[in-house]
């Protein structure tokens, strides 16, 4: 029977180096879409008289957004953390692991919002990401008996 991975105990850090001590963000809600339908490129000529012909192209520039729940307000909060990496416009190094073992390492500055609150809400905020390079995906294998 196959066994799969629920989403809980994945998580999110960054570092200000390659290989440097990594700093989880906590309050991480949604984990965006790694990967999209690659940009098709059209080869029909007039030969074709029934279907248009096409290639896969390059894959888009992926824009990544993370739902947060935002922590009060103190020097060790997640949004004072996100504050800190998107005003310094620094590039960081992310990585998002999630609980099945599978890895996205990538680069990437920050930009944040704040999201729309409703009555009895959590107040919560939108880190977004726009990596500078191809995202590195490491999907380990583990054997058990």
């Amino acid at each position: 029977m196959a066994k799969y991975t629920a989403s809980a105990g994945s998580k999110l850090e960054y570092a200000t180096t390659q290989g440097g001590a990594k700093t989880q963000i906590v309050g991480l809600l949604t984990i965006p879409a790694i990967g999209d339908e690659p940009n098709k490129i059209d080869t029909t000529t007039l030969d074709n008289l029934k279907y248009e012909t096409e290639i896969n192209g390059l894959m888009p520039a992926p824009n990544l957004a993370y739902e947060f729940n935002m922590e009060d307000p103190s020097a060790t909060a997640n949004i004072k953390v996100v504050h800190d990496l998107a005003t310094s416009g620094s590039i960081y190094y992310w990585t998002l692991t999630l609980s099945n073992g599978v890895v996205h390492t990538y680069t990437s500055d920050v930009k944040y919002s704040f999201k729309e609150m409703g009555v009895n809400e959590i107040a919560g905020f939108t880190m977004y990401h726009s990596p500078q390079a191809e995202i590195v995906t490491t999907i380990g294998t583990e054997v058990s008996a």
